[in-house]
C-alpha cells in the first residue's frame, strides 16, 4: 500500500537521540531530536507489539470498554499571544490526501468480525438508512456559538462508511494505573493515529501505556476489531512546557489483534493538513461524554485565533466536553468519500472562559506534525 510522509524533513534530518528518564509504564522512551523541533518517543515493549491475541484486561471486551471513563480537561495556561518570530518562518500551507481500503474490505471485516456485523445489521434493520449531514436540520441542535452540531455514526449510514469509520476511540492506561478514553483518526496509510497529546502522555507522571484503539466502535460493537500500539510520540515541548499549541501526539498501530491486518486494510485513512490558515469552515468529531460515549458527534463551524490562547491554536465553537479530546477537525469535509477529509486538528480543550460552548485545538504546523510525521513514520 502506497505510504504518505510529510515532505520536510526527511527522516534523515533526524542527528540525535538522548534518554528521556520519564515513564515508567512504556519501555526505550527517548528524545529525538529533528530539524522542526524534538519529539518524546515511547515503544511499546516488543512482547506487547508482536503479539496476537487478548487485549489487556480493562479493554479487552465491550463491556469492560463501557465502563472506561472520558479523560478529564486539564486546566492549562494558554501562552500569551506573540507572532511567530522571524527566524521561524513556517514553510507554505500543504495537504497530504487520504487514502481508501481495499474494495473488499467491508466483506472482509463482516466474515472476520461476524458477531460485531450482526449489530450493525440489527441497527439497520430497525433504524433504516439515514443520513445525517450539516444539511438535515432534524439532526441539528441549531446554531450556538457559531457552530452546528449532529450526529456522527449514530446512524447506520455513517456508521461503517468514510470518513466516519475512520475516527474511534482510544483506550489507555494513565500512569496511575487507571483507565480512560479518547477519540482518535487513523491519518497515515502506515497505520498511524492522530490524537491529542494529553490523551498519549499525562504532564508530570509520563506516557501513557495499553493503547487499544477501535475503529468506528458504537455501542461497543467493534466492526473493524482492535488494534495494539507500537510507538506513541508527542512534541517535547508538551513533556517540558504544555500548552495547547503542543497538545497532538500521534501513535503507530501494530496489526489486528486477531487477525495481524492493518487498519488501513479495513478502513484506509484520513488525508492531513498543515500551515493551512487560522480561519477555515471544519468538522470536529468526538466521542463526547456530554452527548454520549457510544457514538460519535459532530461540530461544525468556522475556525479562528484568540489572542488569549496564543500562537498556533485553532478555536471552535462547539458544546462537546470530555471524551472529544484527540477528535480530529476536518478541512473539506466530504461525507462518504476517501478525498477530502484532511485532518488540520484535534480537540485539546475548553476554550478560556467558554467551557461547553467552544473548544481549542494545535494547529497543525512544521514544528508540531512534521517533527512527530517523521519520526513515527507517517
Amino acid at each position: 500500500m502506497k505510504s504518505h510522509h510529510v515532505s520536510s524533513p526527511t527522516l534523515a534530518a533526524l542527528v540525535a537521540s538522548l534518554i528521556l528518564p520519564l515513564a515508567a509504564h512504556a519501555t526505550d522512551v527517548k528524545i529525538v531530536r529533528t530539524a522542526h523541533g524534538d519529539v518524546a518517543v515511547a515503544n511499546a515493549p516488543k512482547t506487547l507489539s508482536l503479539a496476537k491475541g487478548a487485549l489487556p484486561a480493562p479493554f479487552a471486551t465491550a463491556q469492560q470498554r463501557a465502563a472506561v471513563k472520558p479523560l478529564l480537561w486539564a486546566q492549562d495556561k494558554a501562552e500569551a499571544f506573540k507572532p511567530e518570530p522571524q527566524a521561524r518562518v513556517l514553510g507554505p500551507a500543504a495537504r497530504s490526501e487520504g487514502g481508501a481500503a481495499p474494495s473488499f474490505a467491508n466483506y472482509q471485516a463482516r466474515n472476520q468480525f461476524a458477531e460485531a456485523w450482526k449489530a450493525v445489521d440489527a441497527l439497520e434493520a430497525k433504524q433504516g438508512n439515514r443520513i445525517s449531514q450539516a444539511g438535515d436540520v432534524e439532526a441539528q441542535d441549531g446554531a450556538h456559538y457559531g457552530y452546528t452540531r449532529f450526529p456522527g455514526n449514530y446512524y447506520t449510514s455513517q456508521w461503517t462508511a468514510a470518513p466516519w469509520n475512520k475516527i474511534g476511540k482510544l483506550y489507555f492506561t494513565k500512569p496511575d494505573g487507571s483507565s480512560s478514553y479518547c477519540t482518535a483518526n487513523v491519518v497515515s496509510g502506515n497505520s498511524v493515529l492522530a490524537t491529542a497529546a494529553h490523551c498519549v502522555y499525562t504532564r508530570g507522571a509520563g506516557f501513557n501505556s495499553n493503547f487499544v484503539f477501535v475503529p468506528a466502535e458504537r455501542y461497543g460493537v467493534a466492526p473493524y476489531g482492535s488494534y495494539r500500539w507500537a510507538q506513541a510520540t508527542v512534541p517535547s515541548q508538551w513533556v517540558s512546557n504544555g500548552g495547547r499549541r503542543w497538545d497532538l501526539g500521534l501513535i503507530r498501530l501494530t496489526g489486528e489483534v486477531s487477525t495481524g491486518q492493518p487498519v488501513t486494510n479495513y478502513v484506509g485513512w484520513l488525508g492531513r493538513a498543515w500551515n493551512q490558515g487560522y480561519s477555515q469552515f471544519m468538522y470536529s468529531i468526538g466521542y463526547s461524554a456530554d452527548m454520549s460515549t457510544q457514538y460519535t458527534n459532530i461540530c461544525a463551524g468556522q475556525t479562528y485565533s484568540s489572542a488569549n490562547e496564543g500562537t498556533n491554536v485553532l478555536v471552535q465553537g462547539c458544546d462537546m466536553t470530555y471524551g472529544s479530546s484527540g477528535g480530529g477537525w476536518l478541512m473539506n469535509y466530504t461525507p462518504n468519500s476517501h478525498g477530502g477529509n484532511q485532518v488540520n486538528s484535534v480537540v485539546s480543550g475548553p476554550h478560556i472562559g467558554a467551557f461547553g460552548s467552544a473548544y481549542v485545538g494545535a494547529r497543525f504546523n512544521d514544528d508540531n506534525l512534521i517533527p512527530l510525521c517523521n519520526v513515527v513514520g507517517c
